[in-house]
């Protein structure tokens, strides 16, 4: 009779399994962005055994870190750090403890010897210069951030480039006199601007900033002034008076990459000093920016109506009908004006409306193809399918907040 064997077990004191690495995460949570940036650092390590978290940026009454800067706990030994590069002090901190660490904020470009993930500055500048510029708008202007906060120039000298040297830059307040000064001195930049003007700003909060001041001076939004902001965040974004165009830079996919470079500079696979760069996925236009520029009339009216009655299956011909010119009158008049045929700026409705409801709503995909002007769900996927090469799910998940499917 043949005997069975006992497994070997090990012997005492050795470990059963690899114990998980502890990572600091000195990121604070005060916005829907640096959020993401955590959800997708833990889909990371949820694909990899899971990690030993330490965020300390939770506290009972939420108000440890006020400045929006998370210290490294003092006495606090693990394998590596992943956060946000708010100061010279902090990042000195890090670097002394000697453990591994990946910033992912902009300003930590700055550090040479730093390793950081970040959406693509460059490529975030170009979105939204070229989406700025495609309103056809005469004038530029640009609100980024002061010279002494330490952030490096890609950004803007991303957008220049695109938009030339006549960019009108909002010149900020002395650090003294920042916080005193700086709604009133945005409030003259605004009043002394040339109109009609689309504005890039940096962040969301600016963005929030110049419509409520805009309001208050009777500046019409998106008309006179159109904004789009290259920094989007969901939070900040639902408190301003209306809803704010920006870029989307995939906060996820940044700490999903962030979590992944960490994990190779503590298995010693990846380079200590190198940077990586994810690209924004695309600009989602809502009313802050939702206008052309057209000084033809003709033009202005027949960008109304396509609004007015996309939902209704609007085309060229229908179009020509409302204006009551022939349909080769308006493709000329399209063509002098856009470069475009009316079909084509239909179509670019279509998608910037879709888009915008795919990202702000959970609407079912039946509605949204409604609101679009399409018979059925199968020939809106299609068209949106065709047009951007994915499908409204897939978009839609790409842009959720808390996507983890990196």
């Amino acid at each position: 009779m043949s005997m069975i064997t006992s497994p070997t077990l090990p012997s005492p004191g050795k470990s059963w399994f690899k114990p998980p690495y502890r990572i600091a995460v000195l990121i604070q949570a005060a916005n829907n962005f640096s959020r993401g940036i955590i959800l997708g650092a833990s889909a990371y390590s949820r694909q990899h055994g899971g990690w030993d978290f330490l965020y300390p940026a939770t506290s009972i009454n939420g108000l440890l870190f006020p400045k929006g800067e998370v210290p490294l706990p003092e006495g606090w030994h693990g394998e590596g750090i992943l956060f946000r590069s708010t100061s010279d002090s902090l990042w000195q901190t890090i670097r002394d403890s000697g453990i591994p660490a990946v910033n992912v904020s902009w300003r930590g470009l700055q550090y040479d010897e730093l390793i950081s993930v970040v959406a693509d500055p460059t490529r975030c500048g170009e979105l939204a210069a070229d989406y700025i510029a495609s309103k056809q708008h005469e004038f530029f202007g640009y609100v980024g951030v002061p010279h002494w906060q330490g952030y490096t120039s890609e950004l803007y000298d991303a957008i220049r480039r695109r938009l030339g040297a006549d960019l009108i830059t909002f010149e900020f307040p002395s650090q003294k006199d920042y916080q005193s000064c700086l709604r009133h001195r945005l409030s003259e930049w605004i009043k002394h601007l040339p109109k009609p003007i689309g504005i890039i700003t940096w962040s969301t909060d600016q963005a929030r900033i110049l419509i409520s001041i805009c309001h208050s001076l009777g500046v019409s939004v998106p008309n006179e002034v159109s904004l789009v902001t290259c920094e989007y965040d969901e939070l900040s974004a639902a408190l301003s008076p209306i809803p704010i165009s920006g870029v989307y830079q995939n906060p996820q996919g940044v700490g999903f990459e962030a979590a992944r470079m960490l994990e190779g500079v503590i298995s010693g696979q990846q380079a200590t000093h190198s940077n990586q760069l994810v690209p924004p996925i695309d600009v989602i236009e809502r009313e802050s920016s939702n206008v052309v520029a057209f000084y033809d009339e003709f033009l202005q009216q027949c960008l109304k109506l396509i609004d007015h009655h996309l939902a209704s299956g609007i085309n060229a011909t229908k179009l020509a009908s409302e204006m009551d010119v022939s349909r080769r009158t308006l493709e000329m008049k399209f063509s002098k004006s856009t470069d475009k045929t009316p079909s084509a700026v239909i179509d670019e409705s279509k998608i910037r409306v879709a888009k915008q409801l795919l990202c702000d709503t959970d609407l079912f995909l039946e509605d949204i193809a409604k609101r679009t002007g399409f018979s059925s769900t199968s020939a809106f996927t299609r068209f949106f399918k065709r047009n951007l090469g994915c499908s409204p799910s897939t978009y839609r998940n790409s842009h959720a907040f808390g996507d983890a499917s990196w």
